[in-house]
């Protein structure tokens, strides 16, 4: 009775430790799943830069710009319960030294908040220079559209935006443009920020940096 017992009591362990792996090897699987998925949600939803060009304007170095990209629906919808969304641009030039890092000589900003209007149905675009969470809307500039395709016509084009005086390039040394455009989440309400930036609709950015050529015409 005793061996019969014995060998009972090793077969209820042999098929408990089986039991245990296989719970083991789906949770893993399961895990794996999990992080692919995460993965591919946080992938940005595509924009590209189109016609970037650089001018010398009345003594200023300019930079015009297309952004190419489709409004999400997740973001559309947002707009029509009210919610304002915010797109920044970045743009750094910098002057390069072989003895040191390089010199940042100029940084600029542009802000925009778009928004719609459910009194007028129309959309308002406001632009500053510095974000609307620390003052902007005092400094800005706004156009109002009748349609969201127009607005975001305005949104998606940059004409002659200023990025520093042409006596601050030296002729001789070599610089370079970082360029950056987002969405910002930062500026929205705290409690809509929470969990956006792991969905790809909420990630909006395109960045390039290259050397800056300065158009002569």
């Amino acid at each position: 009775m005793a061996f019969i017992t014995h060998c009972w009591s090793d077969g209820r362990r042999a098929e408990g430790r089986a039991r245990a792996l296989l719970r083991g090897v789906c949770q893993l699987w399961l895990a794996l799943c999990l992080v692919v998925g995460a993965g591919l949600a946080r992938a940005d939803a595509a924009v590209e830069m189109h016609n970037l060009r650089v001018q010398r304007v009345d003594g200023q170095i300019v930079l015009s710009v297309q952004w190419q990209f489709e409004l999400p629906t997740a973001l559309e919808d947002a707009l029509q319960k009210g919610v304002a969304l915010y797109f920044v641009t970045e743009a750094d030039i910098s002057r390069e030294r072989w003895y040191f890092y390089d010199k940042r000589i100029a940084h600029v900003e542009r802000h925009l908040r778009l928004a719609y209007l459910p009194l007028t149905q129309r959309w308002r675009l406001n632009i500053a220079s510095q974000p609307f969470s620390i003052g902007g809307a005092g400094v800005s500039l706004a156009q109002t559209f009748d349609t969201l395709a127009d607005a975001l016509a305005a949104v998606r084009r940059l004409s002659q935006w200023p990025l520093v005086a042409a006596s601050e390039i030296d002729a001789d040394a070599r610089h370079n443009l970082d360029l950056r455009f987002r969405l910002d989440l930062t500026q929205l309400p705290r409690p809509l920020q929470i969990g956006l930036s792991a969905q790809a609709d909420w990630n909006l950015s395109v960045s390039r940096v290259q050397r800056l050529q300065v158009d002569s015409r």
